[in-house]
């Protein structure tokens, strides 16, 4: 049986990187819950996990009263039921789920993985009340049913309210197959198609906004940034928001810290303010999936125009496109500093 991975690489200060597959390890039916991210370690901020299973795992229909929840596939095919609503969500979608909103999935494909992002309260307490906690990166393929008892401790402890008991969803309507959609302007659930977000092309990347202030009443923001080799953002930091980087595809040099660090897909880092920090992408293709807390500093991109070509692939985009102002970004808590 292997090991588990080192848990956790912790830099200066209060900021850290989790590798992939590291931190605190859950069974839960069968799926595998890795904690990137706790609470305790984002000064109660969010959590981070990413969740794997296989073919017909599922959760039951559940709500939160006060946790606003985000996932973003990152392999495999989900079905999700999302406020009466059925959706097959694959690689690369987004799921809003603010508080109240009635929820579940169940997996489609042999792999299926997701990451979900919680804030407002601690799925930790979830998993360790409803899972198992594993020591080793191994989960047997026998099918683990949900226990009741379990499910009944954890809607009394914790943030989550089970709707119908513990079902699978229900197979008699067929899930809608997603192929268009539009980013809202109010606090409301939503999925989003890989692509719909809105794009800006900056310093030859495209940084889509998957989730805004007016899609979180003001508390977050999320945007996938997506570019080609060699293609950085230099130093800066924020007085007031905390980033937290997550790597899906290629490979980046973060400096944090004055550290060095090289992520692969998987890895997650969490910045909180007046870190100094920048990135610089290593492989051909790269993209990862950006938190901000406060969302107001994605006011930052009204400078810029919206990109026409919704999806256009980073290796198209023309040298020479718009930069951030270095003297007017300050008013967006972006502050940019000389190279160390």
């Amino acid at each position: 049986m292997s090991e588990q991975p080192q848990s956790m690489k912790q830099s200066e200060g209060t900021s850290f990187y989790t590798v992939s597959g590291s931190g605190k390890l859950y069974g839960l039916e069968n799926q595998l819950v890795h904690m990137l991210a706790e609470a305790n370690q984002t000064n109660q901020l969010f959590e981070l996990a990413l969740i794997t299973g296989g073919k017909g795992a599922y959760f039951p229909l559940h709500c939160h009263e006060h946790l606003f929840e985000t996932i973003f596939v990152l392999e495999g095919k989900l079905e999700v039921m999302l406020d009466g609503k059925k959706y097959m969500v694959t690689a690369f979608d987004y799921i809003h789920i603010p508080p109240k909103t009635i929820h579940g999935y169940r997996m489609h494909s042999h792999k299926t993985r997701f990451i979900s992002y919680t804030l407002g309260g601690k799925m930790t307490d979830v998993y360790q009340q409803i899972g198992k906690r594993l020591f080793q990166n191994e989960w047997s393929m026998t099918h683990h049913a949900f226990d009741a008892a379990s499910f009944q401790q954890a809607e009394k402890e914790s943030d989550i309210i089970l709707m119908h008991g513990i079902r699978e969803l229900s197979n008699t309507t067929r899930p809608s197959v997603l192929f268009h959609s539009q980013l809202p302007h109010e606090v409301q659930p939503y999925v989003l198609e890989a692509g719909e977000g809105k794009q800006y092309i900056i310093d030859g990347q495209i940084h889509e906004l998957i989730a805004t202030v007016e899609t979180t009443g003001g508390g977050f923001s999320h945007f996938v940034v997506e570019g080609a080799k060699e293609k950085y953002f230099p130093p800066h930091y924020h007085q007031v928001h905390t980033e937290a980087i997550y790597c899906v595809e290629g490979k980046m040099n973060l400096h944090l810290n004055g550290e060095d660090i090289c992520l692969m897909p998987g890895d997650f880092a969490y910045i909180p303010p007046d870190t100094i920090h920048s990135y610089e992408f290593v492989s051909h293709s790269n993209k990862m999936l950006v938190l901000l807390l406060p969302g107001e500093i994605e006011q930052v991109y009204e400078q810029f125009e919206e990109s026409p070509s919704p999806s256009i692939c980073p290796y198209f985009i023309q040298e020479g496109n718009f930069m951030f102002n270095r003297e007017t970004s300050t008013q967006y808590d972006l502050f940019f500093v000389e190279k160390e």
